[in-house]
């Protein structure tokens, strides 16, 4: 764990000191080279999904039903993902790297690229997502089905992000290793909370 720390930072500046990571250009280059009004579209829809007014209310939703079942530890785990996307988006001043010059459309984005908040929202709470299916669909086939559709949409997520042109791949790719290491944590934490119990 201290290992991915340790790795989490030093990605973090690396982004700081360098614009742009080696292969970030040529990666985001290639994915929109594959432009088409499906893409476009799908992009479009992934990018809404991260609206503060779209996912607000469905978190405030799954943490009333976890507090209505009971389940204490579970609500504090996306309470606490919620907080780790929050941290995420303060430390995009830190980094304070700029976006990239390809956007596909709205040239303006008002806040800085590193690292990519549609991406770190997608791997935090679709990950806890996945933990909570494990925990609460019984039938295996359709417990696997859900949790494969929901990582899809966390790499879907990534894609279309680089695809719209508003972050580099490394953006994302910090957004992951961020967001899975806060998730890491964060299930240590509800599992050592539920068995203190």
């Amino acid at each position: 764990m201290a290992a991915c720390v340790v790795g989490t930072v030093a990605l973090f500046l690396l982004a700081w000191a360098n614009a742009t990571f080696p292969g970030d250009e040529w990666a985001l280059l290639r994915f929109q080279s594959l432009r088409a009004d499906w893409l476009d579209s799908a992009a479009l829809a992934f990018a809404k999904m991260g609206l503060i007014w779209v996912f607000l209310p469905f978190f405030a939703f799954l943490i009333g039903f976890l507090l209505l079942v009971r389940r204490y530890a579970d609500a504090a785990m996306v309470v606490g993902g919620m907080a780790m996307i929050g941290i995420g988006y303060a430390l995009k001043p830190l980094v304070d790297r700029p976006r990239p010059d390809h956007q596909l459309f709205d040239a303006v984005q008002s806040s800085f690229s590193f690292p990519s908040g549609h991406s770190l929202l997608a791997v935090m709470m679709l990950g806890i997502l996945v933990y909570l299916v494990e925990q609460l669909v019984k039938p295996l086939a359709v417990r696997r089905a859900i949790q494969i559709g929901l990582v899809l949409t966390v790499l879907a997520m990534g894609a279309s992000r680089v695809y719209l042109g508003v972050h580099w791949p490394s953006d994302v790719i910090g957004s992951y290793v961020f967001g899975l290491l806060a998730l890491v944590a964060l299930i240590g934490l509800r599992n050592a909370a539920a068995s203190a119990r």
